[in-house]
C-alpha cells in the first residue's frame, strides 16, 4: 500500500509521520525541535522517517515549517525557531536525504489544507483557519486551493498591530494571542513561578485563577477581533480555530463570541465557526496532503 511521508517542524516540537493515500495516519514520531544546521536536522529527520511503519512504501515527502518558502523552494523568511534555514533549498535537502520527490510549505498553508481536505472543512468551498499555537497565523481555502498571495505570505496575521493612546504601535498581536503570549501575560501579571507552561495557565484559569483567566481572555479577545477582520474582508463560509491553543474549546468559544461581535452584523449570523478536528496536527496532515499531490503528479500549490 502506497504511503507518503509528512514532516511538521514547529516552534517546540517536530513530528514525522507516514500516511496512506486517503490521509490516514500510519505511524508518527515526535521529538523536541532543536536549532541546528539544516543538513544535520534533515539527516536526523530521515533517520526517524526510515524507522516508521510504511516508510518503505512512501512515494513523496511534504514538510511544513514556520518559514516563507519561495516558488523555487528556498526559505526566504524564517521564524526564530528555524533562522538557520534562511536561504536553504528545503526540497533539495529532503530529496537528497530521502530519495523521494519532496515539497516544503509554510506551516500556515499546510494547516489550512489539512483542515480543508481531511479536517473540519471537508466539503466546504471557502474557509479560513486561525492557527494559534506557539505563534499566530491564518490561512484561506477557496475553491480547492490555499490562497498564498503574490508575496507568498498571505495569512501572516500574527504581525497585526494597532495604535496605542500615545500614537505608537503595539507589539504584534501574536505577542498576546499565542501560547507563548498567554504564558508571558500570566507571568507578567502574576507570580512567574506559578506558571511553568501554557497548559498550566489554562488549568489554573479553569480552577478560577484570576490572573490566568485574564491572560486567556485577553488572547481570545485579540484572536476573535482578528477573525472578525478576516470575515469582513473575505466572507468565508466557515472559520476553523486550529493549533494547540486555538482548537481548545475553552479558548475558541471565547474567541468566537468576540469574532461575531466585531464583524459585520449580517456576516455574523451567516458565518459558521468550529474547532479543528485535527488540533495541533493540522500542519502535519497538510504536509501529507501536499506530498500526496506530488505523488499523483499534480501541482502541489
Amino acid at each position: 500500500m502506497d504511503t507518503v511521508l509528512a514532516i511538521d517542524m514547529g516552534g517546540t516540537k517536530t513530528a514525522v509521520a507516514t500516511f496512506t493515500a486517503d490521509g490516514t495516519l500510519v505511524e508518527r514520531s515526535v521529538e523536541p525541535t532543536t536549532p541546528g544546521h539544516p543538513e544535520v536536522t534533515v539527516a536526523r529527520l530521515a533517520e526517524r522517517a526510515r524507522a516508521l511503519d510504511g516508510f518503505v512504501h512512501a512515494r513523496a515527502t511534504g514538510m511544513a515549517l514556520p518559514a516563507i518558502v519561495d516558488e523555487d523552494g528556498r526559505v526566504v523568511w524564517a521564524a526564530a525557531s528555524v533562522t538557520d534555514w534562511l536561504g536553504t533549498d528545503v526540497g533539495d535537502l529532503l530529496r537528497a536525504a530521502l530519495s523521494l520527490p519532496a515539497v516544503a510549505v509554510f506551516d500556515g498553508y499546510a494547516a489550512t489544507e489539512g483542515e480543508a481536505r481531511y479536517g473540519a472543512g471537508q466539503g466546504i468551498d471557502s474557509l479560513a483557519t486561525l492557527i494559534i499555537g506557539t505563534g499566530f497565523g491564518a490561512g484561506v481555502w477557496l475553491d480547492g486551493h490555499v490562497v498564498e498571495g503574490r508575496t507568498g505570505v498571505a495569512g501572516a496575521v500574527g504581525w497585526d498591530r494597532w495604535t496605542l493612546p500615545d500614537g505608537s504601535l503595539s507589539d504584534p498581536v501574536e505577542s498576546i494571542a499565542s501560547g507563548s503570549g498567554i504564558l508571558a501575560t500570566a507571568r507578567a501579571r502574576g507570580h512567574p513561578q506559578d506558571y511553568a507552561d501554557t497548559r498550566i495557565v489554562f488549568d489554573r484559569a479553569a480552577a478560577g485563577d484570576e490572573v490566568a483567566r485574564e491572560a486567556v481572555t485577553l488572547a481570545a479577545t485579540a484572536a476573535g477581533t482578528v477573525a472578525g477582520h478576516i470575515i469582513d474582508l473575505l466572507a468565508p463560509r466557515l472559520v476553523v480555530w486550529s493549533g494547540g491553543v486555538g482548537s481548545r474549546a475553552d479558548f475558541s468559544e471565547q474567541a468566537t463570541v468576540v469574532a461575531r461581535q466585531s464583524c459585520q452584523p449580517y456576516a455574523s449570523t451567516r458565518t459558521q465557526f468550529t474547532c479543528s478536528s485535527l488540533g495541533a496536527e493540522s500542519s502535519l496532515v497538510g504536509a501529507a496532503a501536499r506530498a500526496l499531490s506530488i505523488a499523483k503528479g499534480e501541482d502541489p500549490r
